[in-house]
């Protein structure tokens, strides 16, 4: 707004730009010009267009640079017209400001998170989703109390018990990791079926994107139940690598059926690839018996967001003796 300009708006509001800092609504009271000097206006702050920048640093929340009713010197070139009408109390004006910044960065996350999800599919498909954890492997030491094996975390002091534990470990050979299966006892087979024999205190690494939930149910499931989930998957023309999100509460309820035999529940699990979104119901049943295989029951129910349903399923043959 140029000085002439300026004089015509005096008493009006005005828009004063304070670039990083925010914009906000204040009434022109004066206009100051001096000789071979760039005017300026003197303005009464009357309420908040846009919220400045938010410092994560400096712990101190939103910090305005002007507060209500508050007169101030302003730069020429930081004001101009206010192209529509404003009739909100300072607070009020401060609120829908908020809002807008909340809206604008939850619609970024939004996006950040559809960012992520494809890289880390298109991580999976070349079999490298470790690279985006901050380090690789998790080291444990194995120790042995009472007749249980454990793999213990000395960092966050916990462990975790091996009997039946679904994770592909690393094991030191030769002074080479290679990956192995807990076997029994402190031994551990290779991939290569070698026995490595360990012991109380030796330690073993795990890949930290073994604890992505969808793996984690990947490594549970017979290889039969596997079997159903991929058949309706490729049904419906996507894979494991098109996975967005999985709610595991077989895990939970493995984890926390010490005196348990007997579980059911449903898992819920995402896939999209760049047209369609999917949904899946994981229906499950788990028997755990001493001297003979669990009983095992998986139902998966698919749909698409234009209508396609596939169900497939897989039991365990019970014997009526």
């Amino acid at each position: 707004m140029d000085r002439k300009t300026a004089k015509e708006y005096t008493g009006q509001q005005v828009l004063l730009d304070e670039g990083e800092e925010g914009t906000y609504v204040g009434v022109l009271l004066e206009v100051l010009t001096e000789p071979k000097t760039p005017w300026s206006g003197k303005v009464q702050i009357t309420g908040v267009l846009s919220c400045p920048s938010i410092n994560l640093n400096n712990g101190q929340g939103v910090h305005l640079f002007y507060s209500a009713d508050e007169v101030t010197e302003v730069a020429g070139r930081k004001i101009s017209l206010l192209k529509t009408a404003f009739n909100k109390s300072f607070n009020e004006s401060f609120a829908d400001a908020l809002k807008t910044k909340w809206d604008s960065l939850r619609d970024m996350n939004d996006k950040n998170d559809k960012y992520l999800s494809i890289i880390q599919q298109e991580l999976r498909k070349i079999n490298s989703e470790h690279v985006i954890y901050e380090e690789a492997f998790v080291y444990y030491q194995l120790v042995k109390k009472g007749r249980n094996l454990y793999i213990y975390d000395e960092q966050k002091r916990e462990s975790l018990s091996l009997e039946d534990c679904p994770f592909e470990f690393e094991v030191e050979v030769n002074g080479q990791w290679k990956t192995a299966f807990y076997k029994k006892g402190f031994t551990f087979e290779t991939l290569q079926q070698e026995n490595v024999e360990l012991q109380h205190g030796s330690t073993v690494r795990l890949n930290r994107a073994q604890f992505d939930p969808y793996r984690i149910l990947l490594n549970e499931l017979d290889d039969p139940s596997l079997l159903a989930l991929e058949k309706g998957l490729k049904k419906l023309g996507i894979g494991h690598e098109h996975s967005v999100y999985c709610h595991n509460s077989l895990l939970i309820k493995l984890l926390s059926s010490f005196n348990e035999t007997s579980f059911s529940g449903v898992n819920f699990l995402s896939y999209a690839n760049e047209t369609n979104q999917f949904a899946v119901q994981h229906h499950y049943e788990r028997t755990i018996l001493e001297n003979e295989p669990d009983i095992t029951f998986d139902r998966f129910e698919f749909t698409s967001d234009d209508g396609q349903r596939v169900l497939t399923s897989y039991a365990t043959h019970v014997s009526k003796d």
